[in-house]
């Protein structure tokens, strides 16, 4: 059995070396290097260009064949056959290599010889140009146009509202009096202050309150998003220690970073529970026809969408203003000028269909996902009407989420995880056909959607029933084994870093199929467990008063973080050294520059449109008589 086990795992190894040591690994060429950017360009006629150089030999040469056997683990090594260089003509070029740069426009060639001098007198390696990504001369400026003005009158415009609404509140607000333009009173910074701090739960309906635990889990995934889109950033850029990357495949703890893809799932299945809870309350008291559809999806794209267009505004215009590094139009700049390009797919939702060609804002694949999966969720609970038949709408969701996912996985013969391998961090995971075909599509995330929808429901059905859980506390140990299951399902994608082992495909299909509504089924376990009050330990934390402002500025903190972490590196002016205590500060930075300016945007932006929204749907007050304004005075 163990024979015909190894047939089918295990991949011929030959030619592949996993594992070297640092003395062995400086004897390739750095993958990273840069020139001192701005000397450079403060030098008459300095020109400084970013590219990728092939390495190969024109004879037999035994580190270009170590090199090549070390690059072949792909899963856990970079490419270093491929070295990338950023480089200043004046100070690393001869001048021969100058004079024939000021005879022709195309300066490949001249870049090539001056590589090669660098690379061949110590490796006896030559270089071939790969990439030419951009090059800058001294003088080179940026220019303000027409989108930047307007973008900047339309931010002052927003400024100024959130002023006046903010003045007219204190104003009134000294009266003895109730009345008041609520539309203006709509854009008071200090009623959405209050609204964003104020106790979770205060409503007309009592059972919202037992959902506290939802800002936390919002709160704390993000918290993970943030953490892997850091490291994504860090190695994204230049790294002046690739080999403390690749090292990093052999730490088991590193696996909850690398199979981190789980916890954005989270969000999927937090959205499908609101959805579905929110929903059958709804229809307690009211009568739901198909209009509802279409007023759904309107609701929802204007609540997202000025928030998100905002963002997309600023990522457009004004962002590639805001510093300057060899690096920055590699981060940044490229950023806005996909956004110029695709904010069209952002606004319709649609982009995380066009990943390959859309760059602007890449992270934003999850909102698009999640309003399909929204237009999805509000459609079959719309047309199954009763619990029974939305029960088993769920349920053939949930088989139907399973067969989307395992036949993709099979048929396009992908990995079970998306496997965060060096390269695909350093290209953003452009060339991972696992990440384009089953991770941010919206019908490939169903399952964890329908995980939320079938917890919605049954949260709702319990809670009718009064059902009494206190009979199940000498059983509490058994839900206190939530957290520690969901860790070992995290870690289990460590199960295709193995070296030279290749899982079966049908293997491969059942794991992609079931690893992701496992994990959300076990969250959401947690979540019910606290609605419930099963016991007081996981509880205590979830429930905690701090997490309530978190959570509501989770959207906004989605939407910013990147931001901040593109900033961080395309200033830098040297490859960036990765080590334990920088990604640590770099994660608090981020994370505290976030949280701030998402608290800023929900006060300025989401709460304010949220307000104007429920003042437009709410149903026109009675005009008051004689006796209620007597009663009033």
């Amino acid at each position: 059995m163990y024979f015909f086990l190894l047939v089918f795992i295990v991949h011929p190894c030959a030619s592949v070396i996993f594992n070297i040591n640092d003395t062995e690994y400086r004897r390739m060429p750095p993958l990273y290097h840069l020139d001192d950017y701005h000397e450079c360009l403060a030098s008459p006629g300095g020109l400084y260009c970013i590219a990728d150089f092939d390495l190969f030999a024109r004879r037999p040469s035994e580190l270009m064949h170590f090199i090549q056997e070390y690059s072949a683990d792909t899963r856990k090594h970079f490419n270093h056959t491929q070295i990338h260089r950023g480089v200043c003509f004046t100070s690393t070029c001869q001048a021969n290599q100058l004079n024939n740069l000021n005879e022709t426009t195309d300066v490949k060639a001249p870049l090539e010889a001056c590589i090669n001098q660098t690379i061949w007198p110590k490796y006896g390696l030559e270089t071939k140009i790969s990439k030419l990504s951009y090059c800058k001369r001294s003088g080179d400026t940026r220019h303000v146009d027409w989108v930047d003005i307007m973008f900047a009158v339309f931010c002052v415009l927003v400024l100024l509202i959130n002023v006046v609404g903010t003045t007219y509140d204190i104003v009134t607000s000294t009266r003895d009096s109730k009345q008041g333009n609520k539309y203006l009173l709509a854009f008071s910074i200090k009623k959405n202050w209050s609204k964003l701090v104020a106790p979770s739960g205060i409503g007309p309906e009592p059972r919202l309150e037992r959902l506290k635990s939802i800002n936390a889990i919002r709160t704390l995934t993000m918290v993970c998003v943030v953490l892997s889109h850091t490291i994504l950033m860090a190695v994204f850029s230049y790294v002046e220690n690739p080999h403390k990357v690749e090292e990093g495949y052999g730490k088991p703890e590193m696996f909850l970073v690398y199979n981190g893809t789980l916890t954005t799932c989270t969000f999927f299945m937090l959205s499908g529970f609101l959805l579905t809870y929110n929903f059958v309350i709804y229809t307690e008291t009211h009568r739901v026809s198909y209009s509802y559809i279409l007023n759904g999806l309107l609701l929802r794209w204007i609540r997202l969408t000025p928030s998100y267009a905002l963002v997309l505004g600023l990522l457009a215009t004004w962002m590639r203003f805001a510093g300057d590094g060899p690096l920055w139009d590699y981060v940044v700049t490229y950023e806005s000028t996909a956004c110029r390009s695709y904010w069209w797919a952002h606004l319709l939702y649609i982009n995380n269909y066009i990943y390959d060609r859309d760059q602007c804002a890449p992270q934003s694949w999850y909102l698009a996902a999640d309003t399909q999966l929204f237009c999805i969720g509000l459609v079959v609970l719309v047309v199954a009407r009763g619990r029974r038949a939305r029960n088993w709408a769920v349920l053939g969701l949930v088989g139907l989420a399973f067969i989307i996912v395992a036949a993709t996985t099979y048929l396009r013969d992908l990995d079970a995880v998306v496997i965060q391998t060096p390269e695909s961090y350093r290209v953003l995971y452009l060339f991972t056909r696992t990440f384009f075909y089953v991770y941010i599509p919206g019908h490939t995330n169903l399952s964890s959607y329908t995980v939320g929808m079938g917890a919605a429901l049954l949260a709702h059905h319990w809670q009718k029933e009064k059902k009494d859980f206190t009979k199940y506390q000498k059983y509490r140990w058994v839900y206190m084994l939530v957290l520690p299951v969901g860790v070992a399902v995290l870690l289990s994608g460590a199960l295709f870093y193995v070296d030279g082992v290749v899982w079966p495909r049908w293997f491969r299909a059942l794991f992609a199929a079931t690893h992701r509504p496992v994990f959300q089924g076990l969250v959401a376990l947690l979540m019910l467990g606290s609605i419930f009050k099963i016991e007081n330990v996981y509880r205590g934390v979830l429930e905690w008063r701090g997490f309530t402002w978190t959570g509501r500025t989770t959207y906004s903190v989605f939407l910013l973080h990147p931001i901040f972490e593109r900033l961080f590196s395309g200033i830098q002016t040297t490859p960036v050294r990765i080590t334990e205590l920088h990604m640590t500060l770099l994660l608090a930075g981020t994370l505290f520059l976030s949280f701030a300016t998402g608290a800023l945007l929900f006060t300025i932006v989401e709460a304010p449109l949220s307000n104007v929204i429920r003042i437009c749907l709410a149903p026109p007050s009675p005009p008051l008589t004689a006796k209620d304004e007597t009663e009033e005075k």
